[in-house]
């Protein structure tokens, strides 16, 4: 089963990204607390944070099956189009959702950039961008879709 509206972890999305990539080989000396590369995510992990694609949390450990929110998959999504050498500058305007002030610091220019491309247009007919909301699994598969389209 698929499972679309089951939640998205964070490694799961990381693995996503590391596979349309093409799994390409890299030596990092990048690590987080809670990753040894072993895991079935671990070098996708890895990977994304040489890339520049992840950072993990401040206290040092990158949180592999905690839910990633919309805005974390849109940061991921951002800093993967600029590890891709695409142009990330937008001054898009997302006032227009209810809930563009919950938008976090750290995610701001990412859900900009996002909306802006139309890779994530908002929930409830548009009337939300619910920044802090998880990620189902048809979520994910839409922005990525939206994503090599654009």
């Amino acid at each position: 089963h698929f499972g679309p509206y089951n939640q998205l972890a964070r490694a799961q999305f990381a693995l996503i990204l590391y596979r349309m990539e093409g799994l390409p080989k890299f030596t990092t000396t990048k690590s987080f607390g809670d990753i040894t590369g072993n895991e079935w995510y671990g070098e996708a992990v890895l990977w994304a944070a040489e890339a520049g694609i992840v950072t993990g949390y401040q206290n040092g450990m990158f949180g592999p099956a905690d839910n990633i929110t919309r805005e974390q998959m849109a940061v991921m999504m951002y800093r993967y189009a600029k590890y891709l050498g695409e142009d990330i500058t937008t001054d898009n305007d997302i006032s227009a959702f209810k809930d563009a002030a919950s938008v976090s610091d750290f995610a701001l220019d990412a859900i900009k950039w996002a909306n802006s491309k139309g890779i994530i247009t908002g929930k409830e007919y548009g009337t939300i961008i619910d920044p802090q909301g998880n990620t189902t699994r048809c979520e994910a598969a839409t922005i990525i879709k939206r994503f090599m389209e654009n």
